[in-house]
């Protein structure tokens, strides 16, 4: 009895022993496999830099005279219908009416913009006062002498004669003579409408330079209510572009 309880008792020693060398063999595998030194992170990585900002569009540098190419801007531009209205509402003045500008011109053939007292307008009549509240898409203004040339994108030429000459008619649809004066900076023209009412045209710049106005002084209806429309011209990006090489 005592032989079996040594040899048991000896064997459980045993057994403990190899559990204890088993553990040992274990943790100096683990710190063998273990790197030396300090453990640091991985180091992160950068973040994308932002995309460039689309460059602003350059503005044009700014004009001293109403000489030069210009663009119509319809956005800026009056709408003649409306303001024809907004005439007989308001009785004249200048104001609002902007918008892009299409669709007919006012007035119609019915009366309209000073109609005679005796009754409608002419085809050729009707014709040209289309033209009038259709402004050209490019204009270019240049100066001889006392002479402005206005040159538009229908091959039409208007010469501005400011030294007060006689004026040459023309049959010549395209070509046209009319007086005018310089007001300023401003060129402010004395003619008539295509239904032969007294009418004037200025041009000036804006008060930054970047802008071309044209505004028409005219009468409307039998009343001749005065009536004001602003077209809009800006310098061209072509000329922006030119201007900066």
């Amino acid at each position: 009895m005592d032989l079996n309880r040594q040899a048991i008792q000896f064997g459980r020693w045993k057994a403990l022993g190899g559990i204890v060398t088993l553990s040992l063999l274990a943790a100096g595998a683990t710190f063998a496999q273990a790197p030396s030194g300090p453990i640091t992170a991985a180091p992160s990585q950068a973040a994308p830099a932002p995309a460039p900002a689309p460059n602003p569009i350059p503005l044009p540098p700014p004009r001293t005279t109403i000489l030069g190419a210009w663009k119509f801007d319809p956005d800026d531009s009056d709408d003649p219908s409306k303001r024809r209205k907004e005439s007989q509402d308001s009785n004249g003045g200048y104001g609002g009416g902007r918008g892009r500008v299409g669709g007919g011109y006012p007035g119609g053939g019915h009366g309209g913009y000073g109609g005679r007292r005796g009754g409608g307008e002419s085809d050729d009549e009707r014709q040209k006062m289309r033209e009038l509240f259709t402004p050209a898409r490019s204009i270019t203004l240049s100066m001889t002498g006392a002479e402005v040339d206005l040159v538009d994108d229908r091959d039409r030429k208007r010469a501005f004669m400011t030294d007060g000459r006689k004026l040459k008619k023309s049959k010549d649809a395209n070509y046209q003579e009319i007086a005018a004066k310089f007001e300023g900076n401003r060129l402010v023209t004395d003619e008539k409408d295509p239904r032969g009412n007294k009418m004037s045209r200025t041009f000036e710049l804006s008060s930054d330079g970047r802008q071309l106005y044209e505004t028409l002084h005219m009468t409307s209806g039998r009343s001749n209510t005065p009536v004001v429309i602003r077209y809009v011209y800006d310098i061209p990006m072509q000329t922006v572009a030119q201007s900066k090489q």
